[in-house]
C-alpha cells in the first residue's frame, strides 16, 4: 500500500499556506461556487505552490480510487466542529495514501426510504472506496443507504435518533455520554446540589449529555434541573437568554452544566449581566470538541478530541473497504473532564438561591 513520506503536502498544509480553514480548502477542491474568488485564488495558488494535487496523483497512481468520503447530512456549512473532524480524516487518509473528498446532501425525514435520493458519493465506487458519513442522519436516509449496499461509516453521535445510530454496522462514537455524568458527579463532589443542565434536547447530541447528566445526578441522589429547548436561535444568545430566565423566576441554582461551550460562554455572561461572579457564585461547566491548544480557555469542560475522531473514522472507512465491506466493531473515543477555573467547591454557609 502507497504510504505518504513526511514530505508530502496535506490539506492542512494547504490551508496554512493560502491562510483559510480547512473547509475553505476542501470547498475549493471540490469546487463549491460558493467561495470568494480571492480566497479561492489563494487556495489554489497554494495547491500548486505545495503540488497538492500532483502529489496525490502520484501516490494513488490513478485518478479515481483510493478515495474516501465524507458526507455531511443536512448542514447549512462547516463549523469548527466538522473542520476538526475533516482534519483528523484527511490526515489519516492521506498517511495511507488515499484522497479525501467533501460534499453536503439534505434529505427529509419524510420522504420513504426507497424514494429518498442518495448521493453519487455513496451509489458510485468510482468517487469513493466509503463513505464517512455525519451530520443529522436521519433513519429514513440510512435505510436507503444499507436497501442499495452502500458502503459507509457513521459518526453514530450526530445521528438524528438512537434508532439511527444503532442501525449502522459500522460506526465510531465519542463518548459525551460519559463526561456529562463524570461532570455532574464533580460538580457533586464539590458539595453543590443545585445543578442545572442547559441543552436544546431536540438535537441528539444534547440528548446524549443530558442522558450522562441525568445519569451522575441519580448517582448521587440528586433531583435533576434541566432547561432542554432553545429559546434563541444563536447558541451563546440561547446559553444567555436561559440562564437569565431561570434567575429572573429566582430559581435555585449553584452550577450549571451546559451541553456545548457556546451555551456555556453565554451562560457566564448572563450571570456576569445579574451581578454574579463565576466561580464564586456559581459554578460553570461546558463542552469543547478538542482536548488541547485551548491555553486561553478558562472554562471547566468536558473535553473530545474530535480530530482523533476524524481519525478512527478513517481507520474504519479504509478497513472497509479494503476488506470489501467486512463489519468493524464499533470504536468508542473516550471524553475526558478537563478542570479549569469555573467550578469551585460550594460555602457551607451560602444557599446560593440567585
Amino acid at each position: 500500500m502507497a504510504r505518504r513520506s513526511s514530505n508530502t503536502p496535506t490539506i492542512r498544509d494547504v490551508a496554512e499556506r493560502a491562510a483559510v480553514s480547512i473547509g475553505t480548502v476542501s470547498r475549493v477542491l471540490n469546487d463549491f461556487r460558493d467561495v470568494a474568488a480571492p480566497l479561492r485564488h489563494r487556495v489554489e495558488e497554494a495547491i500548486r505552490d505545495l503540488g497538492y494535487r500532483a502529489a496525490l496523483r502520484q501516490e494513488s497512481g490513478r485518478d479515481h480510487g483510493r478515495t474516501i468520503g465524507f458526507l455531511l447530512c443536512n448542514g447549512t456549512g462547516i463549523n469548527t466542529v466538522h473542520a476538526h473532524l475533516l482534519v483528523g480524516i484527511e490526515e489519516y487518509c492521506s498517511s495511507q495514501g488515499y484522497y479525501t473528498i467533501f460534499t453536503r446532501h439534505m434529505h427529509s425525514t419524510e420522504t420513504d426510504a426507497e424514494r429518498l435520493e442518495i448521493p453519487e458519493i455513496l451509489n458510485s465506487r468510482q468517487l469513493a472506496d466509503c463513505t464517512i458519513v455525519a451530520g443529522t442522519a436521519h433513519e429514513n436516509f440510512l435505510s436507503a443507504l444499507d436497501a442499495r449496499k452502500a458502503r459507509y461509516v457513521l459518526l453514530a453521535n450526530h445521528a438524528a435518533t438512537a434508532a439511527a445510530a444503532e442501525k449502522a454496522l459500522n460506526r465510531v462514537r465519542y463518548d459525551d455520554f460519559r463526561g456529562f455524568e463524570e461532570a455532574a458527579s464533580y460538580l457533586a463532589q464539590l458539595g453543590h446540589r443545585n445543578i442545572w443542565y442547559i441543552g436544546d434536547a431536540a438535537r441528539p447530541w444534547f440528548r446524549s449529555r443530558h442522558e450522562g447528566y441525568l445519569s451522575g445526578m441519580r448517582l448521587h441522589g440528586l433531583e435533576p434541573r434541566a432547561h432542554t429547548f432553545a429559546i434563541a436561535d444563536d447558541p451563546f444568545e440561547n446559553g444567555r437568554a436561559i440562564v437569565s430566565y431561570l434567575l429572573e423566576q429566582k430559581s435555585p441554582m449553584s452550577a450549571l452544566l451546559c451541553g456545548s461551550e457556546e451555551l456555556a460562554l453565554g451562560a457566564r455572561e448572563a450571570l456576569r449581566q445579574h451581578g454574579r461572579d463565576v466561580p464564586r457564585h456559581a459554578s460553570v461547566v461546558g463542552f469543547q470538541h478538542q482536548i488541547g491548544h485551548v491555553r486561553a480557555s478558562t472554562l471547566t469542560a468536558v473535553c473530545v478530541d474530535t480530530v482523533e475522531v476524524g481519525r478512527q473514522l478513517a481507520r474504519m472507512a479504509i478497513a472497509l473497504a479494503e476488506s470489501g465491506g467486512l463489519e468493524q466493531s464499533e470504536v468508542l473515543v473516550p471524553s475526558a473532564l478537563v478542570k479549569r477555573s469555573t467550578c469551585r467547591p460550594l460555602r457551607s454557609d451560602d444557599t446560593m438561591v440567585l
